[in-house]
């Protein structure tokens, strides 16, 4: 079962760098997932932060990317969290950030849960399964961005969606109609107790 300490490394290192660089971007790959993520996920994924000027009032996009077609020998798969930083600067910004990386880790965790219920490992067998579940079986909720066999843009939102849903999404949302025992509500309040949410509300609300 997927539980929410399985992504507090993760999370962790994805805040500390985002809220203390000033580039506001991340990366965290191997070792760094920490100890509650299985070895062979700790390889195969790899979790990226990347500011970006995103269309419309689209304030962040989700993106799955298949790293063998880039590199060929790599089984494996990049999620990157594109934010649209200007449109959340501001005094609000890390509540409003906080609200945009606990949702996204949530979508992360369900591709860590298909991940491990295929297989757990980086085989070729495990890869090739995966992929079909992103680019086939998802087909529904593909947005090409340049190739559709290495990015699937799987989750876009802007800020007042994000404000007036607040974790209250259907599991659909994050496994578009596959089976799941995540409780992903669970998962976004947790992680935002991790990243000190109801203190930085409580500032803010009290300036």
């Amino acid at each position: 079962m997927i539980r929410a300490i399985h992504f507090h490394d993760l999370l962790d290192y994805l805040a500390g760098q985002f809220f203390n660089s000033e580039t506001k971007s991340a990366l965290c790959t191997g070792n760094i997932f920490g100890i509650h993520i299985s070895p062979a996920a700790q390889e195969f994924f790899t979790v990226a932060i990347v500011p970006r000027t995103l269309p419309k009032d689209k304030v962040v996009f989700g993106v799955l990317s298949n790293d063998a077609v880039q590199i060929e020998s790599r089984n494996g798969y990049t999620f990157t969290i594109y934010i649209d930083i200007q449109k959340i600067n501001g005094p609000a910004f890390n509540i409003l950030s906080t609200i945009i990386l606990a949702h996204e880790i949530c979508h992360f965790a369900y591709y860590y849960e298909y991940f491990i219920r295929i297989g757990d490992n980086t085989g070729t067998r495990v890869q090739n399964i995966f992929t079909w579940q992103v680019s086939e079986r998802l087909i529904d909720a593909v947005i090409e961005e340049e190739d559709v066999t290495s990015q699937t843009n799987i989750d876009e939102h802007n800020i007042i969606e994000l404000i007036e849903t607040f974790g209250k999404y259907d599991p659909k949302h994050f496994t578009k109609g596959d089976s799941t025992l995540t409780d992903f509500s669970g998962l976004f309040n947790d992680f935002l107790n991790r990243l000190n949410f109801p203190k930085m509300l409580d500032e803010y609300t009290n300036q």
